[in-house]
C-alpha cells in the first residue's frame, strides 16, 4: 500500500518543539540547506563508540510527536505550529494517486526476482584492502538541507518484499536494534553515519548466519581495510549469498565480533553459528553491527538492512521518501511515527547527505528514511520543515512494507549559487538558541516530564561549534 502526500501540512497538529526560525545556507559542496534548529535533543548511548565531534541538534521525534494522545483531525484540516510564527500560513492538501515512476531502472536492473543460486563466490576483483597512511577525516554530513541533487525514482517492477534474512541472533520474532542509530543516521553528530545497524547483546551470544552462503572473509581487520578505516570492525565474517538480486552478489557482515568459528570458503547454512557477539574495533561495548551489502563487498556498496531482515510474524516495515516537488530528497530531518490506537511513538530521520556516498537506496522502494519492527495498524507519520508540519496517515500489515512519499512545499528561499553566498547568508539570530523566545514552547514541551532521562542529563547535551576531528584507529566513533 502506497500513500502520497502533496503541498502545504495535511493535518492539524499542535507540535511541543524547540525549535529556531528556518533559513537558508549553502553546504560546503554548494547544496541549498534550510538550517535546522539548535536543540537539545535526546541523545541515548549507542552501543558502539562515541566520536568526539557533535552537531548542531534537530528537534527529537518526541518533539514532533503530539503532546497527548488522541485522535487526529481530518487530513485538510489547518495547521497549528507552535513556533517562531515566521512562515506562510499552510493549505489543506488531499491524497494523490500513485502514479507510475517517470524513469526507467537503472541499466543493472532485470525485470525478475527470481534468485540464481551459486554454490561459489562471485570471481570477482577483490577491492584494494591496504590501509591508509593517513587515518580519514570525519567528513561534514548535511542535515535538514534540501539537496540540489534529484533522488532516484521507485521502480515497481522490483519493490516488491524480500525477506530473505532471518535473525542473526538466537530465537526467532522480532529485530531489534538501536532505533536512535538507524543506516543513515549519525545520532546528532556524536558519531559517524551508519551503513549497518546495531543490534545490543550479551558478551559472548552466538551469531548464526542469516542464509545460506559461503564464508568470504573470517578474520582481523586490524590490517585490512574492510570499513571506514582499518581496525574499524576488530573482526568481522561477511558471507556471500547463494541467492542473487538482479543479478548482484548480496553480501552480509558481521562487525565486532569474537571466536569466530567458520573459515574463508567454508559453506553455511541458515542459522549455523558462525561467531559470538564481541568487541572491538569501533565498539566500546558487545553489540552486533550487521550490514547489507550489494554488488560488492565494500563499505560504500552497503542498503539498508532492515528491507532485508525479516520483521516477524508481528510486525511490519515502512520504506518512505520525503522529497520536494522537483523529486530532490531532504536530507537529515526528524520524523516520528505515531501509534493512533497506544499512542506510543517510533523516531527515525531521513538519511543525511555524506560526501562520501557510504549510503544508498533500495533501487526497488528509493527510500530515503525507514520505520522498522512496526507493530500492524494505522499510525501518524509526522513530521517538520520550514515552520510547516506535515502529518500523513500510514496503515501496516505485519510481514510487509508499507511505501509512503511526503512532498514538500519548494524552498522558500532562492537557491543561490555557491559562489555569491556570503558570510552574511547565515544571521547570527537565526543560528543561535537566542532565537527561541519563551512563546517558542507550548506548556507540554516546557514540562519536565517532556524530557526523557538521557535528554536531560548533562551529557546528553553537546556543544554546537564543532569542527572536523582526525580519528586514529584508537579514536572511538561508533559503528
Amino acid at each position: 500500500m502506497k500513500f502520497i502526500f502533496r503541498g502545504k501540512a495535511i493535518a492539524a497538529l499542535t507540535i511541543a518543539l524547540i525549535s529556531l526560525a528556518a533559513c537558508t545556507a549553502v553546504s560546503p559542496a554548494g547544496v541549498q540547506q534550510a538550517v535546522a534548529p539548535n536543540a537539545a535533543a535526546a541523545i541515548l548511548p549507542e552501543a558502539g563508540a562515541q566520536d568526539a565531534q557533535s552537531a548542531a541538534q534537530a528537534p527529537t521525534a518526541e518533539a514532533l510527536a503530539p503532546a497527548a494522545q488522541s485522535s487526529y483531525p481530518a487530513a485538510t484540516t489547518a495547521v497549528t505550529v507552535t513556533l517562531v510564527a515566521t512562515f506562510a500560513p499552510p493549505a489543506s492538501a488531499t491524497p494523490v494517486p500513485t502514479t507510475a515512476p517517470t524513469f526507467p531502472p537503472s541499466p543493472t536492473v532485470t525485470a525478475t526476482l527470481a534468485p540464481t543460486l551459486s554454490p561459489q563466490p562471485s570471481p570477482t576483483t577483490e577491492p584494494n584492502r591496504l590501509c591508509p597512511e593517513t587515518a580519514p577525516l570525519k567528513p561534514e554530513y548535511s542535515r535538514f538541507y534540501l539537496s540540489a541533487k534529484k533522488w532516484p525514482e521507485p521502480d515497481e517492477a522490483i519493490a516488491r518484499p524480500y525477506f530473505w534474512l532471518s535473525r542473526p541472533l538466537p530465537g526467532a520474532g522480532r529485530v531489534l536494534i538501536n532505533d536512535r542509530f538507524p543506516y543513515g543516521w549519525d545520532e546528532n553528530g556524536r558519531l559517524l553515519l551508519h551503513n549497518g545497524v546495531d543490534m545490543a547483546e550479551d558478551l559472548g551470544m552466538p551469531l548464526l548466519a542469516v542464509a545460506d552462503g559461503t564464508v568470504v572473509v573470517a578474520q582481523s581487520d586490524y590490517s585490512a581495510l574492510y570499513g571506514w578505516r582499518c581496525d574499524w570492525y576488530g573482526h568481522l565474517v561477511v558471507i556471500e549469498l547463494d541467492q542473487r538480486w538482479q543479478d548482484q552478489p548480496v553480501y552480509v557482515l558481521y562487525g565486532h565480533v569474537l571466536n569466530i568459528v567458520v573459515q574463508p570458503g567454508q559453506r553455511v547454512e541458515r542459522g549455523q553459528q558462525v561467531a559470538e557477539i564481541g568487541i572491538g574495533g569501533a565498539a566500546t561495548h558487545p553489540h552486533l553491527h550487521f550490514e547489507v551489502r550489494v554488488g560488492e563487498n565494500q563499505f560504500a556498496s552497503t542498503r539498508n538492512p532492515m528491507l532485508w531482515l525479516d520483521p516477524g510474524p508481528t510486525r511490519g516495515v515502512i520504506a518512505g521518501r520525503l522529497v520536494d516537488p522537483e523529486g530532490r530528497p531532504w536530507q537529515g530531518v526528524p520524523l516520528a511515527l505515531v501509534n493512533d490506537e497506544t499512542g506510543e511513538i517510533l523516531p527515525s530521520w531521513s538519511y543525511l547527505g555524506d560526501p562520501q556516498n557510504l549510503m544508498n537506496p533500495d533501487e526497488g522502494w528509493a527510500e530515503n528514511f525507514v520505520f522498522s519492527d512496526v507493530p500492524p495498524g494505522d499510525h501518524s507519520l509526522v513530521t517538520e520543515i520550514q515552520g510547516v508540519t506535515y502529518q500523513v496517515p500510514v496503515h501496516v500489515n505485519a510481514a510487509e512494507v508499507s511505501t509512503v512519499e511526503i512532498v514538500t512545499e519548494s524552498l522558500k528561499e532562492q537557491i543561490v549559487e555557491p559562489d555569491t553566498i556570503t558570510p552574511d547568508a547565515v544571521t547570527p539570530e537565526s543560528a543561535t538558541p537566542e532565537a527561541i523566545t519563551p512563546d517558542a514552547l507550548t506548556p507540554e514541551a516546557a514540562a519536565p516530564d517532556a524530557l526523557t532521562p538521557e535528554a536531560a542529563a548533562p551529557d546528553a547535551i553537546t556543544p554546537v561549534a564543532v569542527t572536523p576531528d582526525i580519528v586514529t584507529p584508537g579514536a572511538e566513533t561508533g559503528s
